[in-house]
């Protein structure tokens, strides 16, 4: 994708490419040859992404094995064993200490948070990702893992470290790191890789996320923790900087006992008994104790995993778009002056007023997207964002966590977000009723619900995961413009917006039900 350099309205030459990741085999299609030659010689080799920890990327014409990608089932070997290790013992009791106050602080006042910790990882699992990734894991984080393997809920949301960061299982770490990776090998920058001054490393461990594009992650070779966010410096000495996980863990034990601030955070409890993070205190809720999580059973009864869709299911459903085809194409272009005007005069509004009335979730706006990087979410995602959603992302790439966004309780995704929401959704199951490929969410629910825009019909609508869709009643809009706009209208003149009224409580916008209970 090329053509766009420097502010988001400066056009030149705009070429036509399109992408499709397999693995580690990446399928890349312009509509200039000679572009596309650069693209691929521009990426790093295999020998320069493994210099910088990272898999390398085999381009489809060069790969040896042939379409089906396949292997003769008779030709599979056993599954093998691995042999766990001994961490060090000091460590471990450390870590296990941290852990037994953490939970004894959720059993008496968050019950919900400490029933969506996971069980601890299998012994087995953990040597044999040290051993599959050819190094070990720190002390720590091991010790941590046999304890809980990550938490529920998407990218381990169940469980949050400041701000809003979900606690990763073992096997996220490769997810996490699989796609920063393939950003760096295919944009060929290999100071972009330094683990000190850098954007990412491929040796980085990644332990939590906050899913908008934010990665809290262990340097392996000192230990030390720190945060990422795309395209710009990781940090060891940002809020969420530590010098080691097991450190990390111990602060944040006596933050909980204490009801003190970790770093700017403090601890509080929500209706629903589960552990968030504030930059004000506030009393504890009451009525939030529980028991501890059921300890897993000897032989414990296992739900059946739920097959991935085939390839063929996601193409009918709109999530495997076919190869080398328009609908697979996407333009690194900007949308249309009318549209963009009319974007940015709403978004003025909303500015105005956040930073009069709401300075706190004025603060949770981010920066513009760049173009590029909602070019590839389309070109992930097989669709061509409609020009209003586009427009509102190039003057805002989403906010925060908790941060701003339409009623009840939505946030804006982030270029990014919205690829990998898309993504996950269509991981999971389709079916008209329930998700579509064709759908774009946009803005988030801390529960696990979205808004979406219909690019069939360019109306909105909700997804939630125990209801799936709805297409009709008050969150349909004629597009995401008119939604932005009616929450302009109601934030300026403090008129409910179906049911929702704007409420601002220390600084942060919130909105209030105006149905009578």
């Amino acid at each position: 994708m090329a053509g766009l350099a420097g502010e988001p309205d400066l056009m030149g030459k705009t070429v036509l490419c399109s992408s499709m990741s397999m693995g580690d085999t990446v399928s890349l299609t312009c509509d200039d040859p000679e572009f596309e030659a650069e693209m691929k010689a521009n990426a790093l080799t295999p020998e320069e992404a493994k210099s910088i920890g990272c898999p390398p990327v085999q381009w489809d014409d060069e790969a040896e094995l042939g379409p089906d990608m396949g292997q003769d089932p008779s030709l599979v070997s056993a599954e093998p064993t691995y042999t766990p290790r001994t961490p060090d013992p000091a460590t471990a009791a450390r870590v296990n200490q941290a852990w037994d106050r953490i939970e004894r602080w959720l059993g008496a006042h968050a019950s919900a948070t400490l029933r969506k910790l996971k069980f601890g990882a299998d012994p087995q699992n953990l040597a044999g990702w040290e051993t599959d990734n050819g190094r070990r894991l720190p002390d720590d984080l091991y010790v941590s893992y046999l304890r809980h393997d990550g938490a529920d809920g998407n990218l381990g949301a169940g469980f949050q470290l400041p701000p809003s960061y979900g606690l990763l299982g073992l096997f996220e770490i490769d997810s996490i790191n699989w796609g920063y990776c393939q950003e760096l090998v295919m944009e060929g920058d290999l100071d972009a890789a330094d683990p000190e001054n850098g954007t990412w490393h491929g040796s980085f461990l990644a332990v939590g996320s906050d899913g908008t594009g934010r990665e809290l992650f262990i340097e392996p070779r000192t230990g030390r923790v720190g945060e990422a966010r795309a395209q710009d410096k990781v940090e060891y000495d940002g809020p969420m900087g530590w010098p080691s996980h097991l450190t990390m863990l111990e602060a944040l034990a006596g933050a909980l006992e204490r009801g003190e601030a970790l770093r700017d955070w403090y601890p509080v409890v929500t209706a629903g008994c589960e552990l968030r993070w504030a930059e004000e205190p506030a009393p504890l809720r009451q009525g939030c104790a529980g028991g501890p999580r059921p300890s897993p059973t000897p032989t414990p009864t296992e739900e059946p995993i739920p097959e991935k869709p085939t390839a063929e299911e996601l193409r009918a459903g709109g999530c495997l778009p076919s190869r080398r085809t328009p609908g697979r194409t996407t333009r690194a272009r900007v949308p249309g002056p009318r549209v963009t005007a009319e974007v940015n005069a709403v978004w003025r509004r909303i500015e105005r007023w956040l930073a009069r009335k709401a300075p706190v979730t004025y603060k949770s706006l981010l920066p513009p997207a760049r173009p590029l990087d909602v070019a590839r979410s389309e070109a992930a995602m097989g669709l061509r964002f409609p020009d209003d959603l586009r427009a509102s992302l190039l003057r805002h790439d989403g906010a925060g966590s908790w941060g701003f966004g339409p009623a009840p309780f939505y946030e804006l995704m982030s270029a990014k977000h919205i690829r990998s929401e898309w993504k996950m959704l269509c991981d999971i199951g389709l079916d008209d009723s329930w998700w579509h490929g064709r759908l774009i969410p946009f803005a988030y629910a801390n529960d696990g619900g979205n808004l979406f825009v219909d690019t069939r019909t360019g109306k909105t609508g909700e997804f939630f995961n125990e209801e799936g869709l709805t297409l009709e009643g008050d969150v349909v809009w004629p597009s995401y413009l008119a939604l932005l706009k009616a929450t302009t209208r109601s934030l300026e003149t403090g008129r409910p917006i179906r049911g929702w009224r704007p409420k601002v409580v220390k600084g942060e916008l919130g909105w209030e039900s105006t149905t009578r209970r």
